[in-house]
């Protein structure tokens, strides 16, 4: 059977909105496309944000932003990591 595919939405992220590498990395696994940069650069800095079928959307998570397109799509959460007290 075919399966429908993974990301039927286009969404685009800046590479420099994730705050860790493996955020970004989370965002390429789930068939984000990477941009240089989306020319939204003081959203960028201050909040997360994707860019869904040409509309930025920004939230606190990317969880959180692909809720609430519409219609949502659902983004699994990124693997956990406790970088605050490595070491």
């Amino acid at each position: 059977m075919d399966q429908p595919p993974r990301n039927p939405k286009h969404i685009r992220f800046c590479v420099n909105n994730p705050r860790t590498l493996q955020e970004r990395q989370h965002l390429l696994a789930e068939g984000f496309t990477c941009r240089d940069c989306l020319s939204n650069c003081t959203q960028c800095f201050e909040t997360r944000f994707l860019e869904i079928d040409d509309t930025f959307i920004e939230g606190d998570s990317y969880q959180s932003i692909c809720q609430s397109a519409n219609p949502p799509h659902t983004l699994p959460p990124t693997p956990e990591h406790d970088s605050d007290s490595s070491g």
